[in-house]
Order: C-alpha cells, then structure tokens, then sequence
C-alpha cells in the first residue's frame, strides 16, 4: 500500500514539475514572426482594429487597418519579454502623448509574456502603477 502512495506522489509531483517547466517555455521568435491583432479574431479581418507584424528581420510594424503608425526592432529576450525600439509616426495621435502631436517619436517597449497558446498570447504592459493585459490573436 505504501508502495502505491509513493507511486501516486511521484507522478503527481512529476506532473506539476512539467507544467511548471512548461510554464517558463521560452517564446521563439519563430513563434512570434507574422501579424498579431489585438481586437480579438474577428480584428485580422477588420479594417479599423490595430495590429502588430512581427517579421523575422527583427523588424517590427503596428498599425489600424491598413495605415502604419509605428515601426521599429524587436527581439525576444529569455525571460520572454519583448523589447520594442519604435518610432511613432506624428500622424497617429495618442490621447497620452500630447506633447508629440506633430512630431515623430521614439518609444522603448518591454511587455512581458505571460502566457501562450497555440494562436494567441498574452503580455502585459505599463508601468508599474498600472499594468493591463492584452491578448494578441495571430492572423492568418
């Protein structure tokens, strides 16, 4: 009977320790290449919902639609965060950024991945008085 109970314990604790490996799974850069939209899945064939195309240069672009508002590098470091070097274009105007209406605008991103499916992944972003999760769906 003890032998069972053993058993049973070390499985269960095997278990655990994969989806805890699992869980700090490195994202690729494989993983992230191609276009991301951040309005859900019906975003990818919206005219107006925003987007992100991460490409396989290190090069990355976020726009709405089919307009271009920021463009820039990425990479992925190994504690899946993205670090994001952009340039926002002075024709996108961000209720934030009042100052920097008409002018161009360079930007240092690092949202951290949270978690990862097959389609969609999740970050989090902001400072730390307020952070926010957003979901990206890959586009076909």
């Amino acid at each position: 009977m003890n032998y069972r109970k053993l058993f049973f314990t070390a499985v269960v604790l095997s278990f655990q320790s994969a989806a805890a490996f699992a869980g700090d799974a490195l994202v690729s850069p494989d993983y992230l290449q191609g276009k991301w939209g951040l309005d859900g899945k019906e975003s990818c064939a919206s005219a107006t919902s925003k987007y992100v195309l991460f490409r396989n240069n290190g090069t990355v672009e976020v726009g709405r639609g089919d307009q271009v508002t920021r463009v820039g590098f990425w990479k992925i470091t190994s504690d899946n965060t993205i670090v994001g070097h952009t340039l926002t274009a002075p024709t996108h105007h961000e209720d934030y950024h009042p100052f920097f209406r008409d002018s161009y605008r360079y930007e240092y991103m690092s949202p951290q991945v949270v978690s990862t499916e097959q389609n969609a992944f999740s970050v989090t972003i902001g400072s730390d008085l307020e952070k926010k999760t957003v979901t990206l769906t890959r586009c076909p």
